[in-house]
C-alpha cells in the first residue's frame, strides 16, 4: 500500500524544534544528547578496543539518531 503524501512529508520533512510549552522538543533533544554522550564515554572507557567496541558505539549512535528522530517528529512540520 502506498504511503499518503502526508505520511511522506511527516517522515522526510523538517520538524522545527519547539522551545516552549509542555511539549517542547528542544529540551528533550538536549537530554538525549547528554544521556547518549554519557553512555558512549562509559563504553569507550570500559570496553577494550576492537570490533565489539566499535559495533557497540555504532549501535549507540544509531539509537541516538532514532531517539532524536522520534522526538523531532513530535514538533510541528515546517512548511517547505
Amino acid at each position: 500500500m502506498p504511503l499518503s503524501e502526508e505520511e511522506i512529508h511527516n517522515r522526510f520533512g523538517f520538524h522545527k524544534a519547539t522551545i516552549e510549552g509542555p511539549e517542547a522538543t528542544l529540551p528533550r533533544h538536549a537530554v538525549i544528547r547528554e544521556v547518549f554522550l554519557e553512555m558512549a564515554e562509559w563504553l569507550d572507557e570500559k570496553l577494550p578496543d576492537g570490533r565489539e567496541k566499535d559495533l557497540a558505539l555504532t549501535a549507540l549512535e544509531e539509537a541516538s539518531m532514532w531517539a532524536h528522530k522520534g522526538t523531532a517528529k513530535q514538533a510541528p512540520l515546517s512548511p517547505s
